[in-house]
């Protein structure tokens, strides 16, 4: 059993360093081509595959890359701490020098998980990638984030980020964080102008309390200054086919 158990450590440590090798060797390749709209038309066609041959005797591919990037997510909570520091300093640079927005919007996720000084560094240069891509993907990696420093990124980002999908994220990820500067940020976004933000503080503002007022924006906002407002009773399955029923004079 003993003999079994060091066997499987071995293959283990293998399998990371195999993981890593991967993708640190990949980490200053240009993947532009893998990135437009024409990626999977591409994977039907016998030369882009024969290029791609070509491309796998060279080195891990785009994809290839990406896979274990989606591995490792999945796997870093398990390893060790000193294992996650080595791992959080790759992903750094992944994060702030590949070419690749959807390398660094994956790295940026892997590097959630880990508490590093990296973690802030690439989270903090992330916040302000120019690709949206990038940025969407940070404001999840800052939800997954319980501090202090990831609820003033958020907030900087609700207010200030000039893409509309960007800032909705940001609203959604701060439902995880109960602090008198978010309720007042989220109540700002009930009176916005764009539906999607009123709906998306909505959906943090239920995160956040457990109470449930459904798109009663009133409701919410007495909520929020402090007053006791009864939710609205359940409404039945019954009811809500007899409500959707056209009337008949």
């Amino acid at each position: 059993m003993a003999a079994s158990r060091s066997k499987g450590s071995r293959l283990s440590r293998t399998v990371r360093r195999c993981l890593m090798t991967t993708i640190v060797s990949g980490l200053f390749m240009s993947a532009g081509c893998a990135d437009g709209p024409m990626f999977h038309m591409k994977k039907l066609s016998p030369w882009h595959q024969r290029d791609w041959r070509r491309d796998r005797e060279l080195g891990p591919t785009y994809s290839q890359r990406l896979g274990e990037l989606a591995l490792l997510k999945s796997r870093i909570a398990s390893y060790s701490p000193d294992e996650q520091q080595r791992w959080a300093g790759q992903l750094e640079n992944i994060v702030t020098k590949d070419t690749s927005p959807e390398m660094r919007a994956q790295a940026a996720r892997v590097l959630a998980q880990i508490d590093s000084e990296s973690t802030i560094r690439a989270l903090n240069a992330a916040s302000k990638d120019d690709v949206e891509k990038v940025r969407l993907a940070v404001c999840e990696a800052w939800g997954v984030r319980n501090s202090e420093h990831a609820r003033d990124m958020l907030l900087s980002l609700a207010q200030t980020d000039e893409s509309d999908d960007v800032r909705q994220a940001a609203i959604a990820a701060l439902g995880g964080f109960d602090a008198p500067e978010v309720r007042s940020l989220l109540a700002e976004s009930l009176e916005h102008k764009n539906p999607a933000v009123q709906q998306q503080a909505v959906v943090a503002l239920k995160k956040m309390t457990g109470r449930d007022f459904g798109g009663d924006f009133d409701a919410w906002k007495r909520y929020l200054d402090g007053e006791d407002v009864p939710e609205p009773e359940p409404v039945s399955f019954t009811a809500r086919v007899l409500q959707s029923l056209p009337s008949i004079k």
